[in-house]
């Protein structure tokens, strides 16, 4: 019986139909938002991005005045 009962389960999984969704779920409070929310996620990234230019060419500069110093050649 259990072997059965085994076999007619595993039959009816075999025979699984595919789900289909009647309506679109909408929010356009959420959509605003993360419109929003990516709007200032670009200008964070643009600030962060100018500040490491800004970093580098300090950088830069603090490299040629120590090699300039260290070669002996006039600041």
């Amino acid at each position: 019986m259990k072997k059965r009962i085994t076999i007619l389960f595993l039959a009816l999984l075999s025979l699984s139909v595919t789900s289909k969704a009647q309506w679109t779920v909408f929010d356009p409070s959420n959509l605003a938002q993360s419109i929003v929310n990516s709007a200032k996620e670009i200008v964070q990234t643009s600030s962060t991005a100018q500040n490491m230019l800004n970093n580098f060419q300090e950088t830069v500069k603090i490299y040629q005045q120590g090699k300039a110093y260290y070669d002996g050649a006039p600041v």
